[in-house]
């Protein structure tokens, strides 16, 4: 079975649920969307409804907290990340990660033309690949998760 960026999505609790936030928002809108949705990027759109960047935990840190900007008072426009990098959902899991690992994010736009299915995350790929592999990798770990779940510590006898 081939093994997606559109089957992790599938996958994915509130794989449906995009949160956005709009281009006139201030950093503290981001934040506010991030923390209560406990997710560690939004994606950032214009007036036109269309994906205009994204604002990571990352850009955060560095582009606000890191410069001494004030997040009441900051255009997320002035912070997010401009250049966002997309798959299509037909996408391997191992080219989406090696996407990811190169250029390192942690998060990664799912779009086919015009329409945006969601955002993946590194985290959302490993877990994938932990519960859904196909390697011998793979079935160790879910072994070991396996026996955790039993209520018997992992390596118990």
């Amino acid at each position: 079975m081939q093994q997606t960026v559109e089957t992790v999505m599938a996958l994915k609790a509130h794989a449906d649920e995009l949160i956005t936030v709009d281009a006139g928002a201030t950093v503290i809108d981001a934040v506010n969307a991030l923390a209560g949705h406990r997710i560690g990027a939004v994606l950032i759109r214009n007036e036109d409804g269309l994906v205009d960047g994204i604002f990571t935990e990352r850009d955060l840190l560095l582009r606000v907290v890191h410069a001494g900007l004030d997040p009441a008072t900051t255009p997320i426009s002035m912070v997010m990340t401009r250049d966002v990098r997309f798959v299509s959902p037909g996408t391997t899991v191992e080219a989406a990660m090696a996407l990811m690992q190169l250029n390192r994010f942690r998060h990664l736009l799912v779009m086919d033309g015009p329409r945006v299915h969601g955002l993946v995350s590194m985290g959302d790929m490993t877990n994938y690949l932990i519960r859904h592999g196909e390697g011998r990798f793979e079935a160790a770990v879910r072994g070991r998760l396996d026996e955790s779940a039993g209520g018997r510590p992992a390596g118990a006898n």
